[in-house]
C-alpha cells in the first residue's frame, strides 16, 4: 500500500467515502491531464487539500540529507503543489474530481467554503528536530498551509474523530499558528491537548499536553457508523443515487456530544420497538448547524402507515422548532427484523395556520429543553469547551 493510499483509507473512514476524493486528475483541454491534489475532502463548507510526501528510501541517512529533503520536497515542492492547486480554482470554469463512491462533483463550487491546505509528510528517524516540530508554512499567495507528520495526523483522527471536530482543530491550529509562532517549538499532543481542555486563546504551552493524556475517550457513546451503514437505500421521496449525501452531510457535521444525543434516541426507538409499545416520537434540535432530528418508533400493528407517520413527523418537528432543516427516522420491528427508513427536509420555515392548528389540538411530541453540551470529559472529571 502506498502512504497515498493508507490517508485515501484513513480519510475515507473518517470523513467518508462520500467527501473523500482521491482521483483527482482533470483535463482542462484535449491532451492535458494536470492533478488538482494528493487527496481532497469536501464536506460542505470544510475544504482541504493535501500533498503528500514520503522519504524515499536512501543510504545516506543524516541530520544534513534528512533536512535537505525536507526544505526540497516538502517546504518548496508540496508547497509548491498547493499554490498549484488555488490557482486551479481560479483558474478554470469546471474541474470534476470522482470521491471513493464513484461519484463525480465539480470541485470549483468549493472555492466560497472554509478552506485548510495540508502537507503531510512520513520522515526518516534522521530528520532534526526543528523541521519535526515545524507547524506550517506561510505562503505569500496561498496562506496558511499546515505541516504535519504522518504519525501526527493519524494521532489527531484518532483522537478527535469526527469530521467537525477536526474542523474545528484545523480552525484552531491555523489561528494558534498566526498568533503566536511558537507553536513551531511544541509538540502536536501539546497543541491537541490545549484544543481539548478549551482554552483556544491563550499562550500554547507543553503543559497542554496532560489533557491529551487524561481525556475520557469513549468513541461506542458516539459512534454512528453502524447505523449509517447502507441506509442511503432506505430515504423516503429519494430521487437520485446521491440523495443520501444530504443527510450524511448533517450527521458530519456533529460533535461527539452531538452524536450521543443522536444515538441515544436511535437506542431508545429500537428498545420501544422490541416491547412494540406506543411512545411519542423522540427529538432533538441542534442549534449551531440548524438541523434537527426526530425519532418515529410504530408499532407492528402500525407498519402500514409508518412512512407516511415518518413524513408527517418530521414536518411537524421542522415546523414546531422553526428549522429549515430536518431527518426522520421511523422504526418497526417485524419480530426478527428492524425496518428502519430515513426522511430528509429542507425547505425556508414559512408561518402555515393548518400546521399551527393541529399541533395545538393535538401536540404530537414529548417537550423539548435547552442543554449547554461539553465536548470533552478529562480523567480528573473536569470538561473541556
Amino acid at each position: 500500500m502506498t502512504l497515498e493510499d493508507y490517508i485515501s483509507r484513513l480519510n475515507e473512514n473518517i470523513f467518508f467515502k462520500e467527501f473523500s476524493f482521491s482521483r483527482n486528475q482533470f483535463s482542462p483541454a484535449q491532451g492535458v491531464e494536470l492533478e488538482f491534489a494528493d487527496h481532497v475532502i469536501w464536506l460542505d463548507d470544510l475544504f482541504i487539500t493535501f500533498q503528500i510526501k514520503r522519504r524515499e528510501y536512501s543510504d545516506d541517512h543524516t541530520e544534513a540529507s534528512e533536512a535537505n529533503w525536507f526544505e526540497k520536497k516538502v517546504l518548496r515542492k508540496a508547497t509548491q503543489q498547493i499554490r498549484d492547486t488555488i490557482h486551479f480554482l481560479d483558474a478554470h470554469d469546471k474541474i470534476n474530481i470522482i470521491n471513493a463512491r464513484g461519484h463525480s462533483f465539480d470541485v470549483i463550487a468549493a472555492k466560497t467554503n472554509k478552506s485548510f491546505h495540508m502537507v503531510l509528510y512520513a520522515h526518516d528517524h534522521c530528520l532534526p528536530e526543528k523541521y519535526k516540530r515545524k507547524k506550517f508554512h506561510i505562503s505569500s499567495s496561498a496562506g496558511f498551509i499546515h505541516l504535519m507528520s504522518i504519525e501526527d495526523y493519524l494521532g489527531i483522527c484518532q483522537t478527535l474523530i469526527t469530521p467537525a471536530e477536526i474542523g474545528d482543530y484545523l480552525t484552531f491550529r491555523q489561528k494558534l499558528g498566526g498568533k503566536f509562532g511558537q507553536i513551531n517549538i511544541l509538540p502536536e499532543q501539546a497543541l491537541l491537548g490545549q484544543f481539548l481542555y478549551g482554552v483556544l486563546e491563550a499562550e500554547p504551552s507543553i503543559d497542554f499536553a496532560k489533557y491529551l493524556a487524561e481525556l475520557k475517550h469513549t468513541p461506542d457513546e458516539f459512534d454512528l457508523s453502524y447505523i449509517i451503514r447502507n441506509f442511503k437505500d432506505r430515504i423516503l421521496n429519494a430521487n437520485n443515487s446521491v440523495d443520501y449525501y444530504k443527510i450524511l452531510r448533517e450527521l458530519a457535521k456533529l460533535g461527539r456530544e452531538e452524536l450521543k444525543e443522536v444515538k441515544l434516541r436511535f437506542n431508545l426507538s429500537i428498545q420501544n420497538c422490541q416491547r412494540n409499545e406506543y411512545v411519542k416520537p423522540y427529538r432533538v434540535t441542534f442549534p449551531r448547524t440548524g438541523c434537527g432530528f426526530v425519532f418515529v418508533p410504530v408499532q407492528q400493528e402500525r407498519r402500514a402507515y409508518a412512512l407516511n407517520a415518518l413524513q408527517n413527523f418530521t414536518h411537524a418537528h421542522k415546523y414546531e422548532q422553526k428549522l429549515e432543516k430536518c431527518i426522520g427516522v421511523s422504526f418497526v420491528n417485524d419480530g426478527e427484523y428492524y425496518d428502519i427508513n430515513y426522511c430528509y427536509i429542507e425547505q425556508n420555515w414559512v408561518h402555515d395556520p393548518d400546521m399551527e392548528r393541529i399541533l395545538k389540538d393535538n401536540f404530537p411530541f414529548r417537550p423539548v429543553r435547552q442543554e449547554t453540551m461539553h465536548r470533552y470529559w478529562f480523567a480528573n472529571e473536569t470538561a473541556g469547551e
